[in-house]
Order: C-alpha cells, then structure tokens, then sequence
C-alpha cells in the first residue's frame, strides 16, 4: 500500500511485512524500488533509516562492520527491527493514505 509513497512511511511497511532487517538490504530495496541506484541514494536512504530510528519508530537489534564491501567497506551496518510507536504510526498511516488511481 505504502509502494510509491514517501521512503519512510515505506521503511514502517517494509520492516513491519518483512520483519528485522539489515540496512543494506532495505536501502537496496528502496533503491530498486524509486529507482535510485547511485551512491549518492543510498546514502540519502541510509540517512533516512537513521531518521526514523532517532523518532523511536524503528530500533537496531544487531550491529556489524561491512568488511568485505557489499554495502560500502568499513561502514556500521545496522540491523532493524520495527517499535511498537513505528506500528501504532503505520498503522494509523494505513488509515489515513489513499490508495494512488489504479491501485
């Protein structure tokens, strides 16, 4: 439902759907999805995910370090899961967003 619609509300739906995940998957995700494949995207997304962390809405579950550079070498991976205000905020997301023409 949220496909299409601003990258943190579909962050909620994607962790909520999927379950815990690591930021380099959900930031490929996204890019496949908006069709955002540069450097430059993934690292505005990778941003975005800490955004929603620091409102509470998502939470990390596991770290670890890229050492073999599948997302960007060296860099803090982080592996997220959705909080229960994340689900109260989707959930009253799903209430309030309108399906797009043709959805």
């Amino acid at each position: 439902m949220m496909e299409g619609r601003p990258y943190k509300f579909r962050i909620l739906e994607i962790l909520d759907v999927d379950g815990p995940m690591w930021n380099s998957d959900l930031v490929r995700k996204l890019q496949d999805e908006y069709k955002m494949p540069s450097d430059y995207y993934r690292d505005c997304l990778n941003f975005d995910l800490i955004e929603v962390a620091a409102s509470g809405m998502i939470c990390e579950e596991d770290v670890a370090i890229d050492e073999d550079g599948s997302f960007r070498e060296g860099c803090l991976l982080l592996k997220y899961h959705i909080t229960p205000v994340g689900v109260d905020f989707l959930n009253e997301l799903r209430r309030k967003v309108k399906p797009r023409k043709g959805e």
